[in-house]
């Protein structure tokens, strides 16, 4: 896939439509988004919050009647809670953060009693980002979740960002494990990890992709760099998903892109009994309508 646009064709080309519930649906970016997922027949809105002020906003974002429906708890932590129970009871088959603040939401997502992260998952999050200079949907992770991810969250990072590239349709995705340099050595402690990364995937532990590394961005995404730094690598710098040593790097990376390069995304909570969209409450509808698109696809794949 070069385009989010192509994630929304997919979308689409399911038939159904797939229930979302939405906590605290009542911000404007959320409710134009969901409005096209709406109208477009790839989703059903479940809208939980306050009912008047999700009214108001629906007589600016009309969604054709019959196409969703609204649950009346003004109380944002309740209105969370619901949303969690509709999903983790089969109600729904994703979970959308609406106005509701981050802090709360993921707590009820973390809930032991009430949540959706099975026991000793790693919970993680990969977005797709739609670049004017590169030729194709390039996954990243981990940008929002793992501030310090171990061995262990690496390859679980590793694992869902594979999962998700084959959701997209890429069978057989190239990994590239980011560092600053492409060289193994005790004095950047994440290419011993990566390491031990690659050799799992050579024994086979690790499938359905290729993966290398360290290398640094532009051995895995300019064609050019390898011959010029001699460097042989399968990647080849057509790197399908980029995988950082840690949240800082992976978030000023994403962040730049968007800044300064014209680029878009969508993202999803990872490791989680059903999709988990999470997003800024000042995120576009843009973003937010191609996130919806992605967790319609990986609702299928779960």
């Amino acid at each position: 896939m070069q385009k989010l646009s192509e994630i929304v064709a997919k979308a689409k080309s399911l038939g159904k439509r797939v229930r979302i519930a939405v906590a605290l649906a009542e911000d404007t970016n959320t409710i134009g988004a969901i409005r096209r997922a709406a109208e477009e027949s790839f989703a059903y809105p479940i809208l939980i919050g306050d009912k008047k002020r999700i009214t108001q906003l629906l007589n600016e974002y009309p969604i054709s009647s019959g196409t969703y429906e609204i649950i009346d708890i003004p109380d944002a932590d309740k209105a969370t809670r619901e949303a969690v129970r509709l999903v983790k009871a089969g109600e729904a088959e994703v979970l959308m953060k609406g106005l509701v603040g981050t802090d709360k939401f993921l707590r009820e997502v973390l809930s032991k009693e009430r949540g959706l992260l099975p026991p000793k998952a790693v919970m993680s999050y990969t977005c797709a980002l739609e670049l004017p200079g590169y030729s194709k949907l390039l996954l990243i992770s981990d940008t929002a979740v793992l501030p310090y991810p171990d061995l262990e969250q690496k390859i679980a990072m590793v694992q869902y960002s594979v999962k998700m590239a084959h959701a997209l349709g890429i069978s057989n995705p190239k990994v590239a494990l980011i560092s600053a340099t492409e060289k193994v050595g005790s004095g950047m402690p994440n290419t011993i990890d990566y390491a031990q990364i690659c050799k799992m995937a050579e024994r086979g532990q690790i499938k359905g992709c290729t993966i290398d590394g360290p290398l640094d961005v532009f051995l895995a995404c300019d064609p050019a760099a390898g011959e010029i730094k001699q460097v042989e690598s399968p990647i080849a710098g057509r790197a399908d998903i980029l995988i950082f040593p840690n949240l800082e790097t992976a978030n000023a990376f994403y962040k730049g892109l968007m800044l300064f390069a014209g680029g878009e995304l969508a993202g999803l909570i990872q490791g989680t009994i059903k999709p988990v969209v999470v997003m800024s409450r000042s995120e576009s509808e843009n973003s937010k309508y191609y996130c919806i698109a992605l967790s319609c696809l990986m609702a299928e794949d779960i």
